[in-house]
């Protein structure tokens, strides 16, 4: 039967809407954090499509979840047009394919553009032609794309739920596993790459998100430092600094023995003078601004600042409560570690996943609130990167800095962010499991009874395409469902440790993000030519 017009409407036509709102979104977050001085039309707009890719396939999810709902009506009954199982099947496999392709343009941005982009400017140099720059660049690229297709063949040939047959030869194993690789088209290998991206993601997520979502509304609770306070504190540290240089002159200025620790010395006190005067003036430009009438008028946002901290707040504990129930559920009811702890039968509440089936009631309240708890989760990311930064074995790479950030350190952040999205499904999936299932669906119990679809409805309820991904991904390699499990008790245990280290943590300077000491590095402030 024909798909109705209002699916693909509402469907497909809301999620080309949301494909150019993530457009807008990532050019504006790129253009925000880069530094106009090194900004590259190309690295842009890599940073920027890479992103916008990404978006696209998080935002699939509710589309996914919008579609299955709207295959049956209130009374549990299907639709007319989806009684027949052929046109579901069409529309499921549209689904799919929109997530081949999504996920096989992430995994191309990871593994070979953005790659190639960051070692391509990474080698400029005065003496560097572009032939030199283009051999050094797909020489190191080489290293990830290799990384990419070592995973490939793992996944492709690493045994899963089916076991080759038994007293075999050499060649017969050989033509069992080629064709078992033909019979799947390689989705295996697909899904295994695939799941170590989440796994990463997720890694990102314990990292830069359970800090950002509780720094945030801590900050909106506490504030910034007070201007003039500030201000009297640099003015005490330049007064430090001016009597440090005095008596470094007199101990050592007819001294040329020393001449070297002189030198080194003294260069460090000069450039904590430029970083002492540079804070000052600013602090002394914002001071001057907060004597106007607009921010006098901004001194109203003050308890609506603090609202949104309280609301935030209680997202946090939502959020984090709904985590820790579906994951004790996971640790006392679930099948165990070699099948990735799936729930056969959920046992505890969820907040989140009940707020949502309650909010299904009026529609699209269910769908706004969804979308509300990804926003959050990429806010969340956004802030955390923007307050750790980019680190490399204990080392930091790059300081993520509004108008200050370098093409390299943008198109890191754009990776990281990525990886990020990719593991949101996943972590979306732990916190509203049945609605990420199900969406809204209902079906008939025993003839009459009308009740919210869950997995022991069976063929009676459409299993969203993201929930049946998911659930490949942890049936084929059961190892990853593990970690993932895991690695959301490690993500609970460092939001406790973030509430710790915010608290403890000074209040934000009024001038944060304006002056650093990197500015003081004259490499950082040469423009790099595309």
């Amino acid at each position: 039967m024909e798909i109705p017009a209002l699916l693909h409407v509402v469907g497909w036509g809301g999620f080309a809407i949301v494909l150019f709102t993530s457009g807008i979104l990532s050019l504006l977050y790129v253009r925000y954090y880069r530094n106009k001085r090194s900004s590259l039309c190309s690295s842009t707009t890599t940073g920027v499509i890479s992103l916008m890719i990404t978006l696209a396939a998080l935002a699939l999810t509710p589309v996914d979840v919008f579609i299955v709902t709207y295959m049956k009506d209130s009374d549990g009954e299907f639709k007319s047009w989806a009684q027949d199982n052929a046109t579901r099947e069409r529309i499921e496999e549209a689904i799919l394919y929109t997530y081949y392709t999504l996920y096989s343009l992430v995994i191309a941005f990871l593994f070979l553009i953005i790659p190639f982009v960051i070692f391509f400017y990474e080698e400029e140099d005065e003496d560097s032609t572009f032939a030199s720059r283009l051999c050094e660049a797909v020489k190191y690229t080489s290293c990830f794309l290799g990384f990419a297709v070592i995973l490939l063949l793992v996944g492709a040939f690493i045994p899963t739920g089916t076991q080759s047959p038994e007293d075999h030869t050499a060649w017969q194993e050989i033509q069992y596993l080629l064709k078992e690789i033909g019979g799947n088209r390689g989705e295996n290998a697909l899904y295994f790459l695939i799941s170590f991206v989440t796994l990463v993601g997720m890694l990102a997520i314990v990292i830069y998100t359970s800090y950002g979502m509780i720094i945030v509304p801590v900050d909106l609770l506490r504030g910034k430092r007070d201007t003039e306070e500030e201000l009297r504190a640099i003015r005490l540290r330049r007064e430090r600094n001016d009597e440090q240089r005095r008596r470094l002159e007199r101990r050592y200025g007819e001294r040329r023995t020393t001449a070297n620790n002189y030198r080194d010395r003294q260069d460090q006190l000069e450039d904590e003078q430029m970083l002492i005067q540079r804070s000052e003036e600013q602090l002394v430009a914002l001071r001057d601004n907060s004597r106007g009438f607009f921010h006098k008028c901004s001194l109203l946002w003050w308890p609506f600042r603090i609202f949104v901290g309280i609301c935030l707040l209680l997202v946090d504990l939502m959020i984090v409560l709904s985590l820790f129930l579906t994951s004790l559920d996971r640790a006392l009811h679930s099948l165990g570690a070699k099948s990735g702890y799936i729930l056969q039968e959920r046992s505890f509440p969820n907040p989140v996943d009940y707020l949502l089936m309650l909010c299904q009631e009026l529609f699209p309240l269910d769908f706004i609130l969804f979308l509300f708890v990804l926003l959050f989760f990429m806010w969340a990311s956004m802030a955390g990167i923007r307050k750790i930064g980019i680190w490399f074995c204990c080392l930091r790479m790059y300081k993520i800095r509004p108008h200050q950030t370098k093409a390299q350190g943008v198109l890191f952040m754009c990776m990281v962010m990525m990886y990020i999205l990719m593991a949101l499904n996943l972590m979306m999936f732990s916190i509203a499991p049945d609605y990420l299932s199900f969406g809204n669906q209902k079906y008939v119990v025993n003839g009459t009874k009308v009740t919210p679809c869950t997995l022991e409805a069976g063929d009676e309820c459409v299993l969203t395409v993201t929930t049946a991904l998911l659930a490949q991904f942890t049936f084929n390699f059961w190892f990853f469902g593990a970690c993932y499990y895991w690695v959301t008790w490690l993500f609970i245990g460092f939001v406790l440790i973030s509430i710790v280290v915010a608290i403890l943590k000074k209040p934000t300077s009024s001038i944060d993000g304006l002056v650093d000491s990197e500015d003081l590095d004259d490499s950082d402030d040469e423009p790099l030519q595309a």
